[in-house]
């Protein structure tokens, strides 16, 4: 014996277009109406690659030209050897003439085209020679003159990066020496840091000041005539074997299992 049931569903006064129609032993009803889409308040305006907000953000300026002979870092006389060849090596720097450029706030990784790119949270691009960060870079924004920076600018971003820890983060200058010179652990990512991962941490880690990834993988930079040099360390060093301050050379054909590409931009 069948039973009649009735059934009633109210639909709100926006609804239109309402249709209904039977497939099988079950009746489908459709209608249209207007919704706003949710906005998403995490998210900001599209970042465009190149523009001066995407600039200032993931490249800021390096004043190295303001440094000099008589800068305050350079009274301080060095305890270790570590220390007093970054301090000849940072006088050479300054004698041959550094100019202002921009220095990327955390390492390199490859798009999905394999092309360089900059976000947080992405594999460090590592497995690279010298040689195709030397090409590479080049193109990355080559209307900012993108190139691989060089050894003399890598010596002045670290000089700088010391008045920064002496002046944002509270470091005496004898600290400032020891951590960027002598012991880094506690500036990048080593096997001796808090939390060690013992691999690749993803790009955009251990901010300290402005930057990220100061530790976890080797820096390349160009020396002149296509040679180059590694600075600091990667993840299983320890942060007084490999220093930030550490450089040492590197083959130009060679890839570099555990480094990558310090690309710097024109102001």
């Amino acid at each position: 014996m069948k039973k009649t049931i009735t059934q009633k569903t109210l639909y709100p006064d926006e609804v239109e277009n309402l249709r209904t129609r039977v497939i099988g032993k079950e009746v489908e009803v459709s209608y249209e109406i207007e919704v706003n889409e949710p906005q998403n308040q995490e998210t900001g305006p599209e970042e465009i690659k190149g523009t001066k907000e995407w600039l200032d953000k993931y490249f800021p300026v390096v004043q190295a030209s303001e440094l000099s002979l008589d800068d305050e870092i350079l009274k301080h006389e060095p305890e270790t050897e570590r220390q007093k060849d970054f301090k000849e090596r940072m006088i050479k720097a300054i004698k041959s003439g550094l100019q202002d450029f921009r220095a990327p706030i955390m390492d390199p990784s490859l798009d999905e085209d394999g092309n360089i790119c900059y976000e947080a949270g992405m594999m460090p691009a590592v497995g690279r020679s010298a040689a195709w960060w030397y090409g590479n870079a080049q193109k990355f924004l080559p209307e900012k003159e993108s190139r691989l920076g060089l050894t003399k600018e890598r010596i002045a971003f670290l000089a700088l990066f010391m008045k920064e820890l002496i002046e944002e983060c509270g470091y005496t200058i004898t600290d400032a020496w020891k951590a960027v010179c002598d012991q880094s652990k506690d500036l990048g990512h080593y096997r001796d840091s808090k939390n060690p991962k013992y691999e690749f941490e993803p790009t955009g880690s251990r901010k300290v000041g402005r930057w990220n990834d100061l530790g976890n993988t080797y820096k390349i930079t160009e020396n002149e005539a296509a040679r180059f040099s590694s600075f600091g360390g990667y993840f299983f060093n320890d942060g007084n074997g490999r220093p930030l301050a550490a450089v040492s050379w590197n083959y130009p054909y060679s890839n570099h299992s555990f480094g990558l590409g310090w690309t710097v931009l024109s102001v």
